[in-house]
């Protein structure tokens, strides 16, 4: 066939061109598609990308946030950490000032304490060697019966009595190196360099100052100073010795009644022999040393006998007798008197019973004993009291107890506990220096009292002081509408005694009669009876 001029072999196979085609065609169908899948692809991964990126960003807002938030955190940790460093930095420092306070001054007044004091005085001491312009005066004061006023009102009242001594002597110390508490009721005043006239003005100054009572709210305390002053020199190596020499003369104004009193060297040297006392006290009750006197109370309405009072008396074996005004203060300060008080009852139930066997004594007359304060305050003593006499086959009824006033303002359960038992077993329990002590009398109504003891201090006076014989009048009367017994020390004349009598008092010790007996000696008296003839009574 032929068309146009064309044969027909010379037309193309139409099969395989239209298998091409299909094929292109098939081939670009699934180049769209994969274009469209390509496209959706790239289009889908754009949106992750974005999507991924938008999740990155807001992520690492959020992590930048949380990072300026923790970090924001941190800075307040650390401000806060910082001001509670700071906080207990301060806290340590105030710490250590207490403590550096707490270690130099007293806690109770606030004055520089011992360790204070000490440090001042060593530097002062040291001072003394090397110019000889320096000097120091040290003023050691104590006060006169402040363990009464705590036994009788209490500790916190003696506190506030502390209180205000140290107030009062802050007033005068002025600007003195240093004013301190030691302890107890005994303070220091150290100085620089004074005269003898300027130390002495200004240990007036001190004692005038509580000559005045204190007021502490409703309640008045007298009381008093005793001063030891001290002039410093270069003699002195150190600060102890200072204050040794201070207390020294400190104690001799206390024993003397002087409000003070200035070092020499003398007290220094009877104040080693103080020391070797104590050593030989100690010795002396280990070994007891002790030996009783007697001493006879006569009823003068019957011209007889009504008691004999047990003196104790030391028998050195070196030094001979030595009298109880030498060593019972010593024994006290020592915890020996409970002690010595116990040989002495043990020595006296021994005696009283040899002489009640041999009809020495008659069943109605009694013995008289000292009990120490430190005996009331001992759970111990009531089996004491008991086991001894009845080992000596006697009765509680043959003894009286004789305590000193001042003990028994001591306000404590186990002292009246002590002396209700005493006086439930039959004991008999008078006051000893009666209107020595304070002016309250409570104590006559508190505890189970049986008589009195008229201080020889009211008898000493008595022919010569009309105030003398009214306060004895007084306390007479009193004791009637007590129904007390009254014994009247120290009668020593024929014109005391009668004027005793006219008072109505019925009981007389003294040495009118005669003075303290060993046991041979007290014998003899007992048995020659010399009281019976008033004629007879003549001052020994």
């Amino acid at each position: 066939m032929r068309r146009q001029g064309v044969t027909a072999d010379e037309v193309p196979n139409l099969s395989g061109w239209t298998n091409f085609v299909l094929a292109v065609n098939q081939t670009i169908q699934e180049f769209t598609a994969n274009r469209e899948l390509l496209e959706q692809s790239v289009q889908s991964t754009s949106l992750k990308l974005k999507q991924a990126y938008e999740d990155l960003k807001s992520e690492s807002s959020l992590r930048l946030a949380q990072a300026d938030l923790h970090q924001r955190e941190l800075e307040n940790l650390v401000q806060e950490r910082t001001a509670e460093l700071q906080a207990a930095q301060l806290h340590l420092e105030q710490i250590n000032k207490r403590l550096e306070y707490d270690a130099t001054h007293d806690d109770l007044t606030g004055l520089a304490n011992r360790n204070q004091l000490m440090r001042e005085l060593n530097r002062c001491v040291a001072q003394l060697g090397t110019d000889l312009a320096v000097g120091l005066c040290f003023f050691f004061i104590d006060f006169d019966r402040f363990k009464q006023i705590n036994d009788r009102f209490g500790h916190l009242m003696g506190d506030k009595v502390l209180i205000q001594v140290a107030n009062r002597l802050s007033t005068l110390a002025g600007d003195a190196t240093c004013l301190a508490r030691l302890g107890g009721d005994e303070f220091v005043l150290l100085t620089g360099q004074l005269t003898v006239a300027e130390a002495y003005k200004l240990a007036q100054r001190i004692t005038a100052a509580f000559a005045q009572p204190l007021r502490i709210r409703e309640t008045e305390i007298s009381m008093s100073a005793s001063v030891g002053i001290v002039l410093g020199d270069a003699s002195y190596q150190s600060a102890d010795d200072v204050v040794r020499d201070a207390d020294i003369a400190m104690y001799r104004a206390k024993a003397t009644g002087n409000c003070y009193q200035f070092f020499d060297e003398r007290m220094r040297t009877e104040y080693l022999e103080g020391l070797e006392l104590e050593r030989e006290l100690e010795t002396a009750v280990r070994e007891k040393q002790f030996r009783v006197n007697f001493e006879p109370i006569v009823d003068i309405h019957q011209s007889d006998i009504y008691s004999i009072e047990s003196l104790v008396r030391w028998i050195h074996p070196d030094k001979g007798i030595i009298s109880p005004g030498r060593f019972i203060s010593l024994a006290e300060e020592l915890g020996l008197v409970i002690d010595i008080d116990r040989i002495v009852f043990e020595q006296t139930c021994k005696q009283f019973r040899q002489w009640r066997a041999s009809g020495i004594t008659r069943p109605q007359q009694k013995f008289n004993v000292n009990l120490s304060c430190g005996q009331l305050e001992r759970s111990d003593i009531i089996p004491f009291l008991l086991s001894t006499i009845d080992v000596s086959g006697i009765s509680p009824h043959d003894v009286v107890l004789e305590i000193t006033e001042s003990y028994l303002l001591a306000d404590s359960v186990l002292v009246m506990k002590n002396l209700n038992e005493m006086n439930e077993l039959g004991f008999s329990i008078f006051v000893d220096d009666f209107g020595t002590g304070y002016s309250s009398l409570s104590y006559l109504a508190k505890y189970p009292i049986h008589g009195i003891k008229i201080d020889r201090s009211f008898v000493r006076d008595l022919t010569e002081s009309p105030e003398s014989k009214e306060l004895i009048r007084s306390m007479i009367a009193m004791a009637d509408a007590l129904n007390l017994q009254v014994v009247t020390e120290g009668v020593e004349t024929l014109e005391q005694l009668q004027i005793m009598t006219e008072l109505g008092c019925r009981y007389i010790q003294g040495f009118l009669f005669t003075r303290p007996m060993d046991a041979m000696q007290a014998e003899t008296f007992l048995v020659d009876q010399p009281y019976r003839e008033v004629g007879a009574i003549a001052p020994m």
